[in-house]
């Protein structure tokens, strides 16, 4: 699993998680991961999950497939949001995985709160 900066300009914060299957048989990812964003101060907070209708993806060995969190970005300068890690369940799983958040993500602005989204699982482009 990996966690990589993927905003498209600017103005939109966006990082994308990518999840592959490294076992030898076929497995399901249906829906949302659990995500939970740590602060440099240890605590952390859930992320709210968007809008979208949730679909099965299906993942062969060796297939990756990637979610996105996308986040409102700070211009002031004095956000209240440091991540430095995620926490993500996948889908169907109940064992959590801590990634480092990007170094080269653009800066949240905080608190975090609903301007923070995940979106469903998909198989990666």
């Amino acid at each position: 699993m990996e966690a990589v900066d993927s905003s498209p300009d600017q103005k939109v914060g966006e990082v994308t998680v990518q999840m592959t299957n490294k076992g030898g048989g076929t497995c399901s990812a249906t829906g949302f991961a659990g995500v939970d964003l740590k602060d440099a101060d240890g605590t952390s907070a859930p992320v709210h999950r968007g809008g979208e209708q949730p679909r099965i993806t299906d993942l062969k060995p060796g297939d990756t497939a990637t979610f996105s969190i996308s986040y409102a970005v700070d211009f002031s300068g004095d956000s209240l949001a440091s991540p430095t890690n995620i926490i993500v369940t996948p889908p169907n799983e109940t064992h959590s995985v801590s990634l480092k958040w990007p170094a080269e993500a653009l800066k949240l602005a905080g608190p975090y709160d609903e301007k923070i989204k995940v979106h469903p699982v998909g198989i990666a482009n």
